[in-house]
C-alpha cells in the first residue's frame, strides 16, 4: 500500500469549490472561509481570497467569475499608490528637463491663477516638487507608499484615490484661506490627508493606543516642520482636514479588520459570501 503524505485536508470529508461543485478542494478563502479551487483562488499579500471577496476589496464587477476575477498579475498586485508615486517621479524628471521652471510656473497652486479659470492648479500642484530639493520629493513619496498601500487595501482603490486627490484640493483651499498670498507645490497636502484618513480608521476601530502613538508622531513631524520656512502649514492643515472628512463619508465601505475566529454565518450569508 502506498503511503500518502500528511497534508491539510487528508482524511477529512471532501469539500467542494463554491463556484465549481464538481471540484474537491480544501483551500479556504481567508476572508469568508468558503472553499475555493485552484482556478478560483486569488493570491494577495495577506493570503488567498475567493473571487467574490476580491471584488469587494477592489471594487470590481460582480459579474466576474473564477479566473476572470483574478485578471493579470498586475491587476492583482498593482496599487494606485504605485501609479501616484511614478507620476510624481516622472513630473519631477520633467521639471529638471524643461527649462525656466516652466512646469512649476504653470502648475503650482496660486489663487489668483485659479480665480482666472486655471482650476487644474487645485490638483496639479500636488504632483510638482521643489527642483532644488530632491528630498522634498523623496520624503513625500516614502510616506505616500507607507500609508497609501495600507489605506488602499482597507478602503479600496477608487475610494482611496478620491480621498488622496480630494485632500490635495482641500490643501489648496487651506492655503487660500490661511495664507492667500502664498504659492505652493508638493504632495504634502495629499499625504497629510492620508494621515487624517488613517487616524479616523484607527479611532473608529477603537485602537486608541495606536491612535495616540500615531498622533504623537504627527505632532513631532509638525513641530519639526516649523524649523523649515519653506513648508506650507496651511496646505498640511487643509489636507489633513480633507482626509478626515472624506474618510468619514466612506466609513460604511471601509473593510473591517480580520478576526482570528471563524465568522458566525447564517446559511444565506454563507451562500452570498458576506459577513
Amino acid at each position: 500500500m502506498e503511503n500518502f503524505p500528511n497534508y491539510a485536508g487528508y482524511g477529512q470529508t471532501p469539500t467542494v469549490c463554491v463556484n465549481h461543485p464538481n471540484r474537491v478542494s480544501y483551500a479556504q478563502c481567508k476572508r469568508c472561509n468558503r472553499t475555493v479551487c485552484g482556478e478560483c483562488q486569488v493570491a494577495l499579500d495577506v493570503g488567498m481570497v475567493c473571487p467574490d471577496c476580491y471584488r469587494d476589496l477592489t471594487g470590481g464587477s460582480s459579474k466576474a467569475r473564477g479566473s476572470k476575477a483574478q485578471g493579470s498579475f498586475l491587476a492583482r498586485h498593482w496599487h494606485i499608490t504605485y501609479t501616484l508615486i511614478l507620476l510624481n517621479v516622472a513630473m519631477y524628471g520633467l521639471q529638471q528637463i524643461i527649462p525656466n521652471r516652466w512646469m512649476v510656473n504653470h502648475g503650482m497652486m496660486w489663487w489668483p491663477y485659479v480665480q482666472h479659470g486655471e482650476y487644474y492648479r487645485l490638483i496639479s500642484y500636488g504632483f510638482l516638487h521643489s527642483q532644488n530639493d530632491p528630498m522634498h520629493l523623496v520624503w513625500n513619496m516614502i510616506y505616500l507608499f507607507i500609508f497609501g498601500v495600507s489605506l488602499e487595501r482597507m478602503m479600496g482603490r477608487w475610494k482611496f484615490l478620491v480621498v488622496y486627490l480630494g485632500s490635495i484640493v482641500f490643501g489648496a483651499f487651506g492655503v487660500h484661506v490661511l495664507t492667500p498670498s502664498t504659492s505652493v507645490a508638493g504632495a504634502s497636502g495629499g499625504v497629510y490627508g492620508l494621515y487624517g484618513a488613517f487616524l479616523v480608521i484607527l479611532l473608529l476601530r477603537k485602537q486608541k493606543d495606536t491612535a495616540r502613538l500615531f498622533m504623537l508622531l504627527i505632532g513631532i513631524g509638525v513641530v519639526q516642520s516649523f524649523f523649515n520656512p519653506n513648508i506650507s502649514h496651511a496646505c498640511h492643515a487643509g489636507g489633513f482636514i480633507g482626509g478626515v472628512l472624506l474618510t468619514l463619508l466612506f466609513v460604511p465601505f471601509v473593510k473591517k479588520p480580520e478576526s482570528s475566529d471563524p465568522p458566525q454565518q447564517s446559511p444565506q450569508q454563507w451562500q452570498n459570501g458576506r459577513y
